[in-house]
């Protein structure tokens, strides 16, 4: 991981996979690694998307498990 993700938790995926979240200089990154493809992504985002992508997560996660979005 990138050194500015040292010491945030770890959310791990399937298969390997993981996520990290941290803020720098106002701005929400976003690490994702695909760790069996040794691939990774950071995406930088406003503290308001950042926000919507987490509802959009919460709810995918809903719908997911059964229930409603």
């Amino acid at each position: 991981m990138t050194t500015i993700f040292d010491g945030t938790p770890k959310y791990p995926g399937l298969q390997g996979d993981l996520a990290r979240v941290t803020s720098i200089e106002g701005r929400v990154l976003i690490r994702a690694v695909d760790t069996m493809a040794e691939e990774g992504v950071t995406i930088a985002m406003t503290p308001e998307q950042a926000r919507r992508l987490a509802e959009a997560i919460k709810d995918a996660a809903a719908e997911a498990e059964g229930g409603e979005a």
